[in-house]
């Protein structure tokens, strides 16, 4: 039997604090779910499609679920209250899901991180750029891939997730370079859009909105240095229960901040700033001006109507008019060219010149015989 009231665990007290990482870290999700969520609506609604980066934020939020789930059974198990005041099996349950949550941590992070990489490729098809990606990349898997096997095997076998009674490697070491290399990794998240963003011929109001979308990822790092923070003050192996309640805070915010901010660049303000280079969301209305319809921005129309022409103004000598007699019938044939003087110019380009698309319009107008037989 637990040696605490099931009821006094969901409330916040000076003894007890796990309903405060119940609460903040399920809110996290529920905001991080949302966020991609709309990503990927909006994804879709542009592009019809989904790309690598996508299936890197899903994966993302799905051990951000799985690290929320087995924060909550550590909640259950004690997390935020006393040691002293909790059972062996309370004790023994805690440190397993609190082992899980670590590991899944480092995971979702590095998903979210690869996230963002690969949307740089996406967006910049400049070499330099992409092979910063392919180095964001390895830097990304080298610090993953070193970080959960210190995790998983940090106390000696077959109880490695005993860091109580077993002996381990000293979790302030582990934890300071995994959050170290972690702030590095986002400097260069923040660092690597500017340089795509800046070189772009659009206007600096532009420029500035895109790059505030990744400039977000600073409170990414904030939230690091506060869980690094955290983890100097929690001693290794005294009072574990209660003392790690807020860095479970910090884990959570860290990790759901990861996710928001690399869903924060598909948001609508950013796909409106990005019209004119970046993403080439005017292929639909390129399908449209093929079927003989000239649209220009979305749903203007440039074109425009002999029969609507002929109703407001009279005619002028430049204007088309029936030729000889009134009962006359005119034919007009209209023949619409498009030159595009530059098409390998215009896929190669970053400019806000990839969207002009040159017409020419040839008028031809020919009369035949009325009802009457007469011209």
């Amino acid at each position: 039997m637990n040696s605490f009231d099931t009821h006094d665990s969901l409330q916040d007290s000076p003894d007890n604090h796990g309903a405060v990482v119940n609460i903040v870290s399920w809110f996290l999700l529920i905001c991080s779910s949302l966020l991609v969520l709309t990503r990927l609506g909006t994804k879709y609604g542009v592009s019809k499609t989904f790309h690598v980066d996508d299936g890197f934020i899903v994966m993302s939020l799905i051990l951000c679920i799985g690290q929320t789930i087995a924060m909550s059974i550590g909640v259950a198990n004690g997390l935020g209250r006393h040691l002293d005041t909790l059972s062996s099996d309370n004790i023994v349950a805690f440190q397993k899901s609190y082992y899980a949550a670590n590991v899944l941590f480092v995971a979702s992070q590095a998903f979210s991180k690869l996230s963002v990489i690969f949307f740089i490729r996406v967006i910049s098809p400049i070499a330099i750029h992409r092979t910063l990606t392919w180095i964001l990349t390895g830097a990304t898997l080298i610090w993953a891939f070193s970080s959960i096997p210190m995790l998983l095997f940090q106390c000696d076998t077959p109880r490695v997730w005993d860091t109580i009674a077993n002996e381990c490697i000293d979790q302030r070491s582990i934890w300071d370079y995994i959050n170290v290399v972690n702030i590095i990794l986002d400097v260069c998240l923040i660092w690597l859009p500017f340089t795509v963003v800046w070189n772009l011929q659009v206007r600096l109001q532009r420029k500035l909105v895109v790059m505030s979308c990744f400039a977000a990822r600073i409170l990414t790092i904030a939230a690091i240095g506060w869980q690094t923070e955290e983890s100097q003050k929690t001693p290794n192996r005294q009072d574990l229960t209660f003392t790690y309640w807020l860095l479970a805070v910090s884990m959570s915010l860290v990790q759901s901040l990861g996710i928001m901010t690399a869903c924060a660049p598909y948001l609508k303000p950013f796909l409106d700033s990005l019209e004119s280079g970046l993403i080439r969301s005017d292929d639909i209305r390129r399908r449209a001006n093929a079927t003989g319809k000239s649209t220009t921005g979305y749903g203007r129309q440039d074109g425009f109507s002999l029969a609507s022409q002929s109703k407001h103004a009279p005619a002028t000598p430049n204007e088309l008019q029936v030729l000889g007699h009134p009962n006359a019938t005119v034919t007009a044939s209209i023949t619409v060219k498009k030159t595009d003087s530059g098409g390998d110019w215009e896929t190669g380009s970053h400019s806000s010149q990839v969207k002009l698309i040159k017409q020419v319009k040839t008028w031809k107008v020919t009369s035949s015989p009325g009802p009457t037989g007469e011209y």
